[in-house]
């Protein structure tokens, strides 16, 4: 993975950088520069060339051809790894003692061999293709998918380092430009409507921040399109800025870039936005925190992004409560006759405030829906990941207070959801105008 810094002093490159526009002599836009500098591969290509050589030492003595070989899954704290022979294995033989353990040590060594020539070569290999090598003998593209994650996990380093990356998936568009290693320059303010698909990192030689302020990670591929055509990232209250979409769940070229970017400029702000279900959360959590799966990927987290909705309180319209009887039950409800109710804990003590319907809320015919079983289980698993891991503060608190009003309002609800006059816009402007002078 690349190692970068802002100053000399964390070994980072800054300078300025100047792009043409067009051939037509267009006045040029000057963008202030920060330099990646590459650590190749991150001695993966030594640990593979050790690895080759093993199996050409036990070919030439006769003995048996092993390759070291640990899964993800069966490492993480507290899960059964089997019985003490395998655990204490780790390895895939060959022979082996049946046909499709053999046939696993085939595709491994495809994929190291793969790898070491990429290595060599200074070029990158996708997962796609390296199924495509031998579709027969891989069978799937998610076996392929698990056995480079599981060797990069095995070598002790991340799948980029391998110089193995996933076909590009994110989008980005604003006024930043990216300069790639053969000298190439990406402008990312020039396609408007559709974005520009993120490179690898390990593709970039420097960045061009221009005037950025802040950068808008969407959940929604329509959602960014839509800001994108409208050039939001040049026309937000808030500043120029940049807008970023993984099309969903966060993929780990796009999370590697956000961590790049985070590291050349912390100053930089990086905002969240998703869909108030489970899974939004569950997507910013990854953002922020990373997956389990991938949980031994560096690099490829940012802490600090800041979830900037769609939350709750975004949701709520102006209703009001019944009628109070008397003075106890203003009390109870920390109301008075012309307030809103507040969500409250329920204790021995104290009443919860009445459950709004989906009629109180914005748009409730077709941006706000209710919980289904899936979402309801989802919603436990995340909570039980935070308290087990987490301390009550902070942006876990946050994501389990959130997730606890979703299910006792059994609600949902898309980006949408928050404007009822068919973009962003202005919601955004508040929002980010709001968390940025805050911060």
């Amino acid at each position: 993975m690349d190692e970068i810094s802002t100053n000399s002093t964390e070994g980072y490159s800054q300078g300025t950088g100047t792009h043409s526009q067009d051939s037509s002599g267009a006045s040029s836009v000057n963008y202030d520069a920060v330099n990646v500098v590459a650590v190749a591969g991150n001695g993966a290509l030594d640990r593979i060339e050790s690895l080759l050589e093993a199996i050409v030492d036990a070919v030439t003595t006769g003995n048996e051809i092993m390759i070291p070989y640990r899964t993800v899954r069966a490492s993480r704290p507290g899960r059964s790894q089997g019985p003490p022979a395998a655990r204490q294995a780790g390895v895939v033989r060959f022979p082996g003692r049946t046909i499709q353990e053999a046939k696993k040590f085939e595709a491994l060594l495809c994929i190291i061999e793969l790898s070491h020539e990429a290595l060599l070569s200074g070029m990158l290999i996708t997962k796609r293709n390296i199924y495509y090598q031998s579709p027969d003998l891989f069978g799937s593209q998610a076996a392929v998918d698990v056995m480079v994650d599981n060797l990069a996990f095995t070598l002790g380093v991340g799948r980029g380092d391998l110089n193995i990356v996933a076909t590009a998936k994110g989008l980005i568009s604003g006024p930043i430009m990216l300069i790639s290693r053969d000298g190439s320059v990406i402008d990312c303010g020039l396609s408007h409507s559709t974005g520009i698909l993120l490179p690898s990192t390990s593709e970039i030689r420097s960045i061009g921040f221009h005037e950025v302020q802040w950068i808008l990670v969407i959940e929604k591929e329509a959602t960014f399109r839509t800001l994108a055509a409208a050039q939001y990232a040049k026309n937000s209250r808030a500043g120029h800025g940049i807008l970023i979409t993984a099309k969903g769940f966060p993929d780990l070229a796009t999370r590697r870039f956000l961590s790049l970017v985070h590291s050349m400029r912390p100053s930089l702000v990086i905002f969240g936005l998703a869909d108030f279900d489970p899974d939004g959360i569950s997507i910013v959590r990854t953002y922020q925190n990373g997956s389990r799966r991938l949980e031994h990927e560096n690099e490829a987290t940012v802490p600090s992004l800041c979830w900037l909705g769609v939350k709750s309180r975004d949701l709520l319209s102006s209703w009001q409560s019944p009628a109070v009887d008397d003075e106890e039950d203003q009390e109870l409800h920390g109301t008075t006759g012309g307030e809103s109710p507040q969500l409250v804990e329920n204790s021995d003590h104290q009443r919860p405030a009445k459950r709004p319907r989906l009629s109180d809320f914005r748009n409730p015919s077709d941006k706000v829906s209710s919980l289904t079983l899936r979402d309801r289980k989802k919603a436990g698993d995340i909570l039980r990941a935070i308290s087990s891991v987490e301390l009550p503060s902070g942006g876990g608190l946050e994501h389990a207070q959130e997730l606890q009003r979703m299910l006792m309002l059994n609600i949902k609800a898309e980006i949408q959801a928050v404007d009822s006059y068919g973009d962003l816009s202005t919601w955004l402007d508040d929002n980010l105008c709001a968390r940025m002078h805050a911060d």
